[in-house]
């Protein structure tokens, strides 16, 4: 039958079965309905109909062939397959007789065919996978945000932690307060045994202020020994106590076959004692008037020419102190003092009596503070708050002791070999000229040996001229003991004479406070706090050395210094030069202080230190043996401060040189000193800043899940 037969036979007419038309037209009815199964797929699968790019994934041929994602083919695969593996229309004499025919419809219907196959595989399409260049510019990406970043917190540290330089005024320069003229004016006072930690106890908040807006130390380094009268003396003169002579309280010099005692004006006040060039003989010899209340050293010398000198008075109130500088300060222009030195012992009178931890303690540093209070209020009162520079420090820390904490030095050794002795807490020892130093030397170091495999050794023996620890600074002198028993911090060198063992206790110990053993041990650091103009410093904002100052943020914290430095950063601030002979200091200028961090972020990174306490506690037991105990627990190296040049013992104007170099003693290693970040090239800085970044972000990731296990 024809296609033209087939289409006029109606609809309704029955179908003859049993004829060979019948087959025909069933074939022909299969083959329509493939063909409208097909059509309703190809719809439904989105080609070119209306609703084509309504739910599956749709692709577009523009030219090249686009490839499909090979998925499940049904529909016209499984007819294939169902029809014995044939497409419809592909072979040439198919099994419906489509392919027979030539011409053409019939490669018309070939052709649909072949597209509509064709078509199903690009609209099943299988998932794009990532390509090199798509994560190529992922990471770009990335690494350009990471690096912005980098770059704009590098760039607020600039701006928070800067270099600084101080703000200089000359000598001579006007500065008025509205009414009247002034020169420049420092006031240096002298807190004695103000421990450095004290300013933690929140029992001091005008020094505490000071400190946070101006410029302060984490704490200020004594001289060794660290006792009143040698650090007194290196402060103003910028000396190491070997290098100016005061090595002691107490002490004998075998030229002048005399002994110094501090506290007897007939055995101290002879100017042949005092070697070096105090602060107020550096400033009267350039023109600036001085005034002294009552520091050490100051009434020696027949009182050195000071413009005005207070005699020590141990029963001055503090009132009367600040009456009296500031009355100083209201004295006419001609007549003023430009530099002023005052001395405030009761906080070391009080800790020598009572101990460091205890309330008596606590209730004098706030004496003492309100003392601050009411010179400040004074200066504020005459509008002398950005005129005049305010210096205070103090001289050495202090420990706590007692009676269990005593060593018997005539238990040790026997005392009539021994014709002087120097100093307390610890022994200088001065054996006769016919006792072989060497062997008293070993049989010591064989007792402390002893004491070591018991457990118990509270002290170490030194050779002035062999194993005396460089860092010191404690040898190139003659006053200098040859021999010395150096005890543990908090422990004390006695006789039975001074304090008998087999007595009964009764009472209160006294001195429950002690101080004068390692400079670097941490109950020994004292205090440096400096404000006003001098110490304004200049902050450099952002990159291009450009220098402003911040009106925001005057608080500097410097790392830590020796008290060597004061007299260098005084004459700074007053405009003129250091002592004739030179010091020991080994900064050039005020702007060679390196900034540690802004204050809120030093106490937030402040390191837990081991306080002092009436018991033993593990920071009084630290062995105290200069090349190993001390060092141990220290962030500085072992000999913080280059050794210098050695001065002559008495004045001298011809002093040229400072100290002779010292050469560190054998066994004694430094350990290598961490970069600081203003040390630091771009490139090291930027890895340190990443690597603080990183720890940020850490921490704070930490944070986040705080709670999550309640």
């Amino acid at each position: 039958m024809t296609t033209a037969q087939y289409a006029a036979v109606p609809a309704n007419a029955a179908p003859d079965i049993f004829s060979e038309s019948s087959d025909d037209e069933g074939s022909c009815a299969d083959h329509e309905v493939l063909k409208e199964e097909e059509e309703r797929e190809k719809l439904l699968a989105g080609g070119n109909g209306l609703f084509g790019s309504i739910g599956g994934k749709s692709g577009v041929k523009i030219g090249k062939k686009v490839r499909g994602a090979r998925g499940k083919k049904k529909g016209v695969h499984d007819v294939v397959q169902m029809m014995g593996g044939k497409r419809l229309g592909m072979e040439e004499g198919g099994e419906f007789g489509l392919g027979a025919n030539s011409g053409d419809e019939a490669d018309s219907e070939d052709g649909e065919e072949v597209d509509l196959l064709m078509e199903k595989e690009v609209f099943e399409r299988k998932p794009r996978k990532p390509t090199v260049r798509r994560v190529l510019l992922y990471t770009v990406s990335l690494l350009t945000f990471l690096l912005l970043l980098i770059s704009a917190s590098l760039s607020l540290s600039y701006g928070r932690h800067p270099r600084t330089a101080p703000v200089r005024i000359a000598k001579d320069t006007r500065l008025s307060n509205g009414t009247h003229d002034y020169k420049p004016t420092t006031l240096l006072i002298s807190l004695d045994g103000f421990r450095a930690d004290f300013l933690d106890r929140s029992v001091s908040p005008q020094l505490t202020a000071i400190a946070h807006s101006g410029l302060s130390p984490r704490w200020l380094t004594p001289a060794f020994p660290s006792v009143t009268f040698p650090n007194h003396w290196t402060i103003v003169t910028g000396l190491y106590p070997e290098s100016h002579g005061i090595v002691g309280n107490s002490f004998w010099d075998p030229a002048f076959e005399k002994e110094f005692f501090y506290t007897d004006p007939a055995r101290s006040m002879q100017g042949e004692w005092w070697g070096g060039e105090p602060l107020w003989v550096t400033a009267e010899r350039q023109g600036v008037k001085s005034a002294v209340h009552m520091w050490p050293g100051s009434e020696a010398n027949g009182g050195w020419n000071i413009s005005y000198l207070d005699h020590f008075n141990g029963t001055e109130s503090l009132k009367k102190k600040t009456a009296r500088i500031l009355d100083w300060l209201d004295l006419p222009l001609p007549d003023r003092p430009q530099f002023i030195a005052a001395y405030v012992p009761n906080i070391d009178v009080v800790g020598h009596k009572f101990g460091p931890n205890t309330t008596e303690l606590d209730l004098v540093v706030r004496e003492v503070d309100s003392m601050l209070t009411d010179l400040l209020g004074g200066l504020d009162a005459r509008n002398l708050t950005d005129i005049i520079n305010i210096v205070i420090v103090s001289d050495h820390g202090m420990a706590s002791t007692s009676h269990e904490r005593l060593v018997y030095i005539d238990e040790i050794i026997d005392m009539s070999l021994i014709e002087h002795t120097d100093g307390w807490p610890l022994y200088g020892l001065r054996p006769h000229a016919d006792v072989n130093i060497t062997a008293l030397y070993e049989s010591l170091l064989a007792e402390t040996l002893t004491d070591e495999t018991k457990g118990k050794k509270h002290w170490d023996v030194y050779l002035r001229d062999k194993n005396m620890p460089a860092r010191w600074h404690f040898s190139n002198n003659d006053r200098i003991a040859p021999l010395w028993v150096v005890p543990e911090t908090g422990y004390a060198i006695v006789t039975r004479e001074e304090y008998d063992v087999d007595a009964p206790f009764s009472g209160r110990y006294e001195p429950a406070g002690l101080h004068g053993y390692d400079n670097l041990h941490p109950l020994m650091r004292a205090i440096f706090v400096a404000k006003g103009p001098a110490f304004r410093h200049m902050y450099e904002k952002g990159r291009g050395n450009v220098m402003s100052v911040d009106e925001e943020n005057m608080g500097v914290l410097v790392e830590e210094f020796g008290n060597w430095e004061v007299h260098k950063i005084v004459c700074e601030s007053l405009g003129i030069s250091e002592a004739l002979g030179g010091t020991n200091a080994t900064i050039k200028d005020l702007s060679a202080f390196k900034v540690v961090n802004d204050w809120l972020v030093a106490e937030d990174e402040k390191e837990e230190e081991e306080t002092d306490s009436s018991e033993p506690t593990a920071t009084d037991t630290i062995p105290t043996s200069a090349n190993e105990g001390i060092v141990s627990i220290q962030t500085v190296p072992s000999d913080p401060n280059p050794p210098q040049p050695n001065p002559e013992t008495t004045p001298s104007p011809e002093q040229k040189e400072p100290p002779a170099a010292e050469n560190p003693s054998e066994g004694e290693e430094e350990k290598p000193e961490e970069k600081k970040p203003e040390d630091m090239n771009p490139w090291e800085y930027a890895k340190w800043k990443a690597e603080k970044l990183r720890i940020a972000l850490e921490k704070w990731w930490e944070g986040v899940w705080v709670g999550d296990d309640d």
